[in-house]
Formats: structure tokens, sequence, C-alpha cells
């Protein structure tokens, strides 16, 4: 039986790059149970790139924290909580194995930790009083190869300006740093020269150079083969030909395609036909794409000292014809022809869960039948494997959005009829306890006293100097869990439900947008857990509703 078998193209694009060492967040690689007359602690191992550490920094911190635990004798290392990643403020939302370690301590899972430094942990001196703090009300014992075991685990003020100094000298550096990096790249970008990491379809890094001001760096030039690539697209697109007919003749002309041997995607095509690189601008500080955020890229260029914009490659048209290509693509994308990526509404966002806690997401797939013809398919899938590590959902639930999003729609309609309304207002009222708001007041009013409380240090000799920023944080958090709090007790003393008209609501929710729709659901629906497996969909759902 012949096989066809997908071969890299002679001109493939780079795969996605990958770290050489990739370390789980968690690593249990001690004793089940602590050795007899000694307590268990855990390490947390981070090598952070972004102060460039050696590729060998987390086995030199295992070593010097292994055998400082064994000279003062009494622990037995039970696991290892690892991070491949820096600590600034963007990549701590990223870290896994600092988020898991903070898991388990909340979980009492964890009573001791063990760093080689107390920057390790985190370089933003106010979250790192305040972890300190955490830690210590949890009566969690920190250890450090670097700082004194008195200063990270006494609660005297004399051990908190100590600490809190060593947090904000390792967020100044990592700020100074920053700024230093930004300007040099500032330049970098102003000279129209390239900032490093992969080169953008259509150009290759040509040899270094020195411009007028004395600056040194490397210029884009042309690509051999993508450069005449992206004349040839652009030229296709003018003619009325798709994306994905333009990644079929890339491949058959110029063997252009992914790593692995496939069509080069149409979001590929997209974003390079669409990118001031065209036209030869210089992109700058582009943020990072969120979902649902339009942006116009051409916001985002680098200009020069007069602010002209400045033009560091050779363009592929000029900037008419690109126009008028973004202005076809962007027609194309929002046709009502055909349904786009991404065009499909997903009602349950939010609301599905698996037995495992995770949260189920929309996932578009394609899929082909018997017959040979492709037909594409919604599913709610469970992405905690995938956003946490393969084991910590063992069911891996998959279910049909179609089928979900009917038999909840079903179940809202059947709830909002007049005398299913006025039931569920009065199980809400009775659901809504007294003693969760007067828990909830008092939380208040103790974040309120300690707000007050550093307010008045804040006119004393108490904080001076560079200590007046861990003040100015300290009142901030402060401000932060009061805010938090009121709206939470504003949530638990809501007692009416929002729908006054149900029969309404069902005729009119063909013409309501898909926020609209998800609300409507939310102010019944409190939870949806979903179980993995086959069968009938009223058997694999259960609606838990408000109240």
């Amino acid at each position: 039986m012949e096989t066809l078998e997908r071969r890299p193209g002679v001109n493939a694009r780079p795969g996605r790059t990958t770290r050489s060492v990739v370390y789980p967040a968690f690593a249990h690689t001690g004793p089940d149970e602590p050795v007899a007359g000694t307590r268990p602690i855990y390490l947390y191992l981070r090598l952070s790139k972004y102060h460039k550490d050696k590729a060998d920094a987390i086995e030199r911190q295992r070593i010097d924290l292994t055998r400082m635990l064994a000279t003062e004798g009494g622990w037995t290392v039970m696991g290892e909580y690892i991070d491949n990643d820096s600590a600034s403020s963007s990549a701590i939302k990223t870290r896994k194995g600092w988020r898991q370690l903070n898991l388990d301590i909340r979980a009492e899972k964890v009573k001791a930790v063990a760093f080689w430094k107390l920057d390790r942990t985190n370089r933003i001196a106010a979250k790192c009083i305040e972890w300190i703090g955490d830690c210590q009300r949890a009566s969690v014992l920190l250890r450090s190869h670097q700082d004194s075991t008195d200063e990270l685990n006494t609660a005297t003020a004399g051990a908190k300006l100590v600490t809190g100094i060593k947090a904000l000298l390792a967020e100044v550096e990592t700020d100074s740093m920053s700024e230093r990096q930004l300007a040099s790249k500032r330049h970098l970008a102003e000279a129209g020269f390239h900032h490093g990491g992969t080169p953008p379809f259509g150009w290759v890094a040509g040899p270094r150079m020195t411009d007028q001001l004395g600056r040194t760096g490397i210029r884009l030039v042309p690509h051999p083969v993508e450069h005449q690539a992206l004349k040839d697209a652009v030229d296709m697109v003018l003619a009325g030909k798709s994306l994905a007919q333009i990644g079929r003749f890339w491949k058959e002309r110029y063997e252009i395609t992914t790593a692995s041997g496939a069509y080069v995607y149409e979001a590929t095509i997209y974003r390079s036909l669409t990118s001031p690189r065209m036209i030869g601008y210089r992109m700058r500080q582009v943020p990072e794409h969120q979902r649902g955020v339009k942006l116009d890229l051409l916001d985002y260029i680098a200009r020069d000292a007069n602010g002209d914009p400045v033009i560091s490659q050779e363009p592929v048209c000029d900037r008419a014809t690109w126009l008028r290509v973004r202005r076809l693509l962007e027609q194309a994308k929002t046709s009502k022809a055909r349904k786009p990526w991404g065009s499909h509404e997903w009602l349950l966002t939010g609301l599905l869960y698996c037995q495992c806690g995770g949260r189920l997401y929309g996932l578009q797939k394609k899929r082909k039948r018997a017959g040979g013809e492709s037909e594409t398919e919604y599913v709610y899938r469970c992405m905690t494997n995938r956003h946490r590590g393969t084991g910590n959902c063992p069911g891996g639930c998959t279910i049909s959005a179609t089928k979900a999003e009917a038999y909840v729609l079903g179940w809202f309609f059947s709830q909002i009829t007049d005398d299913a309304l006025a039931k569920a207002r009065a199980r809400r009222r009775m659901a809504r306890a007294d003693d969760e708001v007067n828990t909830l007041l008092t939380q208040l009013d103790e974040a309120s006293a300690e707000k007050d409380a550093l307010l008045v240090k804040q006119g004393t000799g108490d904080y001076r100097g560079a200590m007046v920023t861990v003040l100015l944080g300290l009142i901030e958090g402060a401000q932060d869990r009061i805010d938090a709090i009121q709206r939470r007790i504003e949530t638990v003393e809501l007692d009416e439900l929002m729908i006054a008209d149900g029969p309404d609501v069902i005729r009119s929710w063909g013409s309501k947008g898909i926020k609209e729709r998800r609300n409507y659901l939310r102010r019944m629906i409190h939870q949806i857990d979903a179980l993995p497996g086959r069968g009938p969909i009223e058997g694999r759902i259960r609606i838990t509703p408000v109240g």
C-alpha cells in the first residue's frame, strides 16, 4: 500500500525553538516519608535566562543547597520545584514551578522551602515581602544559601527592614538592566539594525556595518528565495487567490514548507503580507498577541530622530500596493460567505469544568468523513494536561460544543419561565448566608486597619530613602485587598435575579450578542461539570444553578 510521506522542503521554515532542558514544575526526588528524626523540606531552583545564568545553574543551586542541608542535619529533601525563566513581572505569570509551590503552601503540603538566594524567588520588592509574610503566617520555614535564616523567618521590624532592602536592591538591579537593554534596542531600531532572533520571513541577517553616528549592527537583506515568494504572493492576492493557494504555490514552486513538511500556515502567510516590513519599515515594541484585540501595526514602527519611519530592509512592494493587499485580505477575513477561524461563538466559555477542576476551552478541529470530504468540528476540551503537565487530568474530557450548548440552552429556557423565576429568586434569598457577609465585613475591617496603620507610618522616620517604595507597595497591596473584599460583599448581597421577563428573553435570544448571552447564562448557572467518556449528553453534563 502506497503511503504519502510529508517531508520538509529545501527551504522549509525553522521549527519553533525550545529550551535544551525542559524541567517539570515539580519533581518528587526524595522518599515517600522523611527519614526518622528529620523534617521534610523542598527545594526551589530557578535558572534566569534574563540574567544570563549558565545552563548548569539549576544543578549548581541543587548541589549548594543539598550540601548546606546535609551539614546542618535534620532535613530530608522531598522534592524540587523548578523554573527555567526570569523573575520579572511578566515572566512570573508563567513560572509553573513558582505557581505550583505557592499552591502547595496554601494546601499545607509544604512546611519548609530552601532556595539559593532570595532574588531567586521574586525580584519585585513588594511581592517578595508579601510572600515572606504569607510563609510566616502559614508557619513555613525558609532556608537560603546566601541569606540569613533569622531575617527570613523573624517578624521583627529589623528583619523586615533588612529583607526589604535586599528585595529592593534586586528589583533595582533588574530595572537598571532593563533600562540599559531598552536603550540599546531603541538605538538599534533607530539605526535600522536587526535586534536578533529569527529573521522575519523574506529576509536574512546581513553583514555587520556601522551607521553615520558610529552605531554598529546587522541589517536584514533579502532572502534569495523567500523575498521573491513574497512578491509572487502579492501578485496572487491582487489576482484574487486565497492564502491556501499561496501556501500550495510556495511548496510546489519554491519548496517552502513548515518544519514538518506541511504547507505554510495561512495565518503565517497573512501575518507576513500584512506586516509593515513588506514596505521596508522597521518594527519596534509590538505588544504580545491578545485574543480579540486588534492592532494597527503601523502604530508600532520605528522612527528616527526626525519622526520619520525607519527603512531597515529592501521592501517587497510600494506602500500603495501593500495597502491594497492588506485591504483585500481584511475583506476576505471578514467575508460572510464563509466562517473564518475564530468566528465560532463559544457560548459556555468560563462555565464548563472538567472533573479535575480545570476549565474546558473551545477547540476547532478538522476531520475527514468516510467519503473523503472534510468537515469542521467544534468541541470543548480540558487543557489541564497541556497547561500543567501530563498526568494532572486523568480523564482528558472532550465534549461536543453543539450538543453541550443545545442541552444547556434547553435547561436555561426551562428555568426562566415566570414560575421558575419566582422559585429561583426564593432559593437565592434563602441561600444568602448572613454569616458569610459578616466574615467578609470582618476581613474588610482588618484590611482597612492595616492600610490605616501603614498610612500613619508614611510620615514617620521608619521608612526613608529607598524603603519608601516598599511602604507604598504595601499600601497598594492593602488597597487591592479592600477592593476585592468589597466586590465579594456586593456579589453576596445580590438577592434578586437580573432577569425580569423570561419569555421575552427567549423570544429575543437570536438577536442578542454572544457577550449578552453569556451574561444571561451566568445569572442562572454557577457551574457546569462535564464528565469524560462517551454517552448521551444529558448523562455527561451536570448543571449547578446559582444559589
